[in-house]
């Protein structure tokens, strides 16, 4: 077990260097998420950077969307894959590098020049204090499906993206990050078969799965909702913060959505909050652009091989394309396939509490769900 430099410091758990995980599960992972949207929406991006120790890999992404004169969306995507051994040690692949410069509060982010038409150098800075997600596990016949942590946070971005050779110039732009590790699915490759599918069973009982971070000029938060199709919730966590440090805790919360018709993608969505202190929250969130494809940026089993996150694909591997994002719901791919994505996050503004706000809306619905007026 090689040493490496984490190895100096005092922070072992285990009887092993940091060059192993405490299990041999491939789907281990480790992963940054960073958002980064002009309030203009003249350019939105997210980017990531995961390592998979048990995998040998470290891969990563960006996708940016920028609007087109004729009313159409494009999201450009770039992927990045390397071997993670030996060099574990270093956060970056191929131009794509990730650094902390002080923790919780600042992180660079870097794409150095390549031959790809991707270059940006941005700074990521706290707004609010990190908010640690309860535990997700989950088991399905006796075996752990899902066993990992998250944390979310609430900052800014500052800097330059130059993008098919047009230079932007960022500043106070929204961005939120996450912090997750553990295991979970659609990662490594697929899942193995331990019994018959649960399509239809999943499809009948239907489920929603809600998230958002978001902030105001004072204040903002984090709210994460897991509920089944008939209104039943089996997740809610959530809090809002001060960036002084100060929070509440989010004791109850619903939500309304509107749907763009005949889809199941979302135009707004009315959350109704209440804090520990018995305080109201009444938060509107509406699309300040188009829902990620993220295919694009490997997960929803991404990457042209449709591998997705995870999989080894050499010592050094990265890909580039262009979506059109203009149907209304369907994403057509740089190969000329139309598709509908599982996920429904985008970027988002509107208020909380008659203040304006900036954050990242998900609402991802599966099956029959008829409290949200979805069969």
């Amino acid at each position: 077990m090689p040493l490496g430099n984490l190895d100096e410091t005092l922070r072992h758990q285990l009887p092993q260097t940091f060059d192993t995980v405490g299990t041999s599960d491939p789907r281990f992972f480790d992963r940054y998420w960073f958002s980064c949207y002009d309030p203009s929406g003249a350019l939105t991006m997210i980017l990531g950077m995961g390592l998979y120790s048990n995998m040998n890999v470290l891969d990563g992404f960006v996708a940016c969307q920028v609007p087109q004169a004729d009313g159409g969306t494009t999201q450009r995507n770039f992927r990045y894959s390397r071997a993670l051994r030996p060099n574990i040690d270093h956060p970056g692949v191929g131009p794509l590098a990730i650094e902390i410069l002080e923790p919780f509060k600042r992180v660079g982010i870097a794409v150095e020049a390549s031959d790809q038409p991707l270059e940006l150098e941005l700074e990521w800075r706290s707004f609010l204090p990190p908010k640690e997600e309860d535990r997700h596990f989950n088991r399905l016949r006796g075996r752990v499906t899902m066993d990992y942590l998250r944390y979310t946070q609430v900052g800014s971005m500052e800097g330059s993206v130059t993008l098919d050779g047009k230079t932007y110039q960022l500043s106070h732009c929204w961005g939120a990050r996450d912090h997750s590790w553990g295991v979970r699915p659609q990662t490594a490759g697929p899942e193995p078969v331990t019994g018959p599918a649960q399509t239809e069973l999943s499809r009948q009982v239907g489920s929603v799965f809600y998230w958002l971070p978001f902030s105001c000029e004072d204040f903002g938060g984090h709210l994460q909702i897991h509920m089944l199709g008939n209104g039943a919730q089996t997740y809610l966590d959530g809090v809002i913060q001060w960036p002084d440090g100060s929070e509440r805790k989010v004791t109850q919360a619903n939500f309304e959505v509107d749907f763009h018709e005949g889809t199941r993608r979302w135009q707004q969505v009315r959350s109704h909050l209440v804090d520990d202190h018995n305080e109201p929250y009444e938060i509107v969130t509406n699309q300040l652009a188009r829902d990620w494809a993220m295919i694009g940026t490997g997960y929803d089993w991404g990457w042209d091989d449709r591998q997705g996150l995870g999989v080894y694909r050499g010592e050094y591997y990265t890909e580039t394309d262009s979506y059109d994002l203009s149907h209304p719901e369907d994403v057509s791919l740089s190969g000329g396939e139309v598709l509908q994505p599982m996920h429904r996050e985008a970027p988002a503004h509107g208020e909380v509490n008659g203040k304006a706000l900036m954050g990242h809306q998900i609402v991802i619905c599966s099956g029959s769900v008829p409290v949200l007026g979805l069969d």
